[in-house]
């Protein structure tokens, strides 16, 4: 991974305010709270079986949990917000973070606590909320850093509701702390119809209107980001904008077969696995990867 400069998001004061962003692109859906509870709560061990079922999401938790490894502190309390069955928590509990959990689903936060006991980890270190991302149930500058990964900024399916998602995740964060935040990149989708010959999928995309609503339908109703509108949106709550990663990097949509071969080779993986980490904040790329994810810093 190399150390960029930001220089693609504004550079004009914003205010810090819902209202201003709902003006700029107002957005209505049906996707409702209930839904995505329902949606995830008929399979919680969809998400965690997710990151390890192919090469592909196995890649973005490679690069994901590399720039964790990265742009969080090695100790101290992190909110993982929208935090499914805990994944990435548990390993944020390995290196020494105590970790807030808070999760939409009790289901999974329920599996959860079950992959917490597999994994021999101290409940002390690990908590869990019930709660939506619009609405933090915590404190002013509470945590030393805030995670929001995988998809739930992507849920939420109205803009004024995703700004106010950040915002939340700005205010609860300490001066000096990080928030790491992913979506769906929508220029992977349109890639991703192609790639599995989703007739349905593409026709659905058919216009220019349809395409500049982001709006995607498929198992879940999801809102996939235009490039850089992530990091634009991040900025507008005030956070610094330090770095943006495509989390499949230059993996994403190519042959599974090919990529699984790579990975199983020891003489080759290494070598890919390097390449991987080092172009996964290339500019060229972000945008063709499934899920962007921005890094922030508070600066007071």
């Amino acid at each position: 991974m190399v150390t960029r400069q930001i220089t693609n998001v504004p550079t004009r004061q914003i205010a810090y305010s819902v209202d201003w962003y709902g003006k700029i692109c107002a957005q209505k859906s049906s996707m409702t709270i209930d839904q995505i509870r329902q949606t995830y709560a008929g399979d919680p061990t969809r998400e965690w079986d997710r990151l390890q079922s192919t090469p592909l999401t196995r890649t973005e938790y490679l690069i994901t949990s590399h720039c964790l490894e990265r742009y969080l502190p090695p100790a101290g309390l992190v909110l993982d917000a929208g935090s499914g069955p805990r994944r990435y928590a548990i390993d944020l509990a390995r290196r020494g973070c105590s970790v807030v959990m808070l999760d939409l689903v009790r289901e999974l936060l329920q599996l959860g606590q079950l992959k917490l006991a597999e994994a021999g980890i101290d409940g002390h270190a690990l908590s869990q909320v019930e709660g939506n991302i619009v609405a933090l149930p915590c404190g002013d500058r509470a945590f030393d850093a805030v995670i929001s990964l995988g998809a739930p900024l992507s849920h939420l399916t109205d803009a004024q509701a995703r700004f106010r998602a950040i915002a939340e995740m700005a205010r609860v964060v300490k001066p000096g702390g990080c928030v790491l935040v992913t979506g769906l990149a929508r220029v992977a989708c349109y890639r991703a119809f192609v790639y599995w010959l989703n007739r349905e999928r593409l026709e659905q995309v058919g216009t220019p209107q349809a395409r500049a609503s982001g709006i995607l339908h498929g198992w879940v109703t999801s809102y996939a980001f235009a490039p850089g509108e992530l990091a634009e949106l991040v900025h507008g709550t005030g956070l610094q904008v330090v770095d943006q990663i495509g989390c499949e990097g230059i993996a994403a949509y190519l042959p599974m077969d090919h990529l699984a071969q790579v990975e199983a080779d020891p003489a080759l993986w290494p070598i890919w696995r390097d390449i991987l980490l080092e172009t996964c904040n290339e500019p060229t790329i972000i945008g063709i990867s499934n899920h962007l994810l921005v890094v922030a810093r508070k600066t007071e």
